[in-house]
């Protein structure tokens, strides 16, 4: 319940947002020229135009690799303006050649701070950049690009001189001026590059999102799958452990029977008691769920790692009590069924 809940999350944030995504129509592994920017930004009702290329540098092991790209520094703001920009923060990253600004996990990650040194290398082309970390991506932790760092374009072009300079993006991020106008701006950027050799793709952030999550489909899938079946098997063993306790209660119910109460009575009792300890098992379980993947300020734990990605909607929690509650019921219902129905004689019998 909580992966489908993080997938429906990213996508609510996105779904009212003005901005496209342009990537190579054969797809993200393929570059599109940077001269594309320009020509996208002159286009009618076209607010702002950046791009992102992947530098794919490595920190410190290739298995702790995160999202690093070169972005236009100047054009930040035009592009993500719903973001709490630090006005003097742009400035200076603006004006800092090797300067980073990078997303809070990663931060927390790798404890990095705010005026930190550190070097990247690159596994393609051999490149050691070293960056100072100037400041931090203004996104909510859990947001998936609170994982990134950023750039100056600027930067990569010096570096990759020795090859004969790099005159290409990975993508290009577009926002429009109003909601109206974004499938007019869809259709012309892909026409302007219809009969070109890197034909574009453009889509809505919202659907890019969901294309790139969808990928997930299957996991998600298996992983509810094997959800259902470990309820399936904690319904089973919770059945026989009431029914042991009730057996182990015979000469209680055969008490209660003896002094005048009846099998309603019973059956609401036994199946109540299931109930309560059900119940207080899922409020326990969702608390701490709760607490761990959204408590505190702390987005990166070593013990959790992707697990601290994860969110837990109060919805996602009403939908853990609502199974408890019904673990509780399916477990009880049979056992207490049982003893209700329990011959006095017999059970007395069965005492002696």
């Amino acid at each position: 319940m909580i992966l489908p809940a993080v997938r429906d999350s990213m996508l609510a944030s996105s779904a009212s947002s003005l901005r496209l995504i342009v990537h190579h129509k054969a797809g993200l592994a393929y570059w599109l020229p940077l001269a594309y920017v320009q020509r996208v930004r002159a286009l009618p009702h076209v607010a702002g135009v950046n791009h992102w290329t992947w530098f794919g540098g490595v920190y410190t092991d290739p298995k702790d690799q995160f999202p690093n790209l070169a972005v236009d520094p100047e054009a930040v703001r035009e592009v993500w303006p719903d973001y709490s920009w630090d006005p003097a923060l742009l400035e200076t990253f603006k004006s800092t050649r090797n300067g980073a600004l990078v997303g809070a996990r990663t931060m927390e990650k790798f404890g990095w701070k705010v005026g930190d040194e550190i070097t990247l290398r690159d596994s393609v082309f051999g490149l050691t950049l070293p960056f100072k970390i100037i400041g931090q991506i203004p996104v909510e932790q859990k947001n998936i690009l609170s994982t990134i760092l950023l750039f100056p374009r600027q930067y990569l072009e010096e570096a990759m001189k020795p090859f004969g300079g790099w005159g290409r993006v990975s993508f290009l991020w577009v926002r429009v001026d109003r909601p109206e106008h974004i499938k007019t701006v869809m259709a012309a950027i892909d026409d302007l590059f219809r009969n070109s050799e890197a034909q574009t793709a453009t889509k809505t952030e919202y659907a890019y999102l969901a294309n790139y999550l969808s990928a997930f489909n299957g996991l998600i899938r298996m992983i509810m799958l094997v959800g259902f079946l470990v309820v399936a098997a904690v319904v089973l063993i919770a059945a026989n452990t009431a029914a042991m306790s009730v057996r182990e209660r015979v000469s209680e119910v055969a008490v209660l029977k003896t002094i005048g109460f009846r099998r309603r009575t019973i059956f609401t009792l036994l199946l109540g008691e299931g109930l309560v300890i059900a119940g207080l098992g899922g409020v326990l379980g969702v608390s701490l769920a709760y607490l761990i993947l959204n408590g505190g300020k702390s987005s990166w734990s070593p013990f959790f790692g992707p697990l601290s990605l994860f969110i837990m909607p109060v919805s996602v929690m009403i939908q853990g009590l609502f199974l408890a509650l019904l673990v509780g019921m399916l477990a009880g219902v049979i056992p207490a069924r049982g003893a209700a129905r329990l011959n006095v004689a017999a059970a007395l019998r069965q005492i002696a």
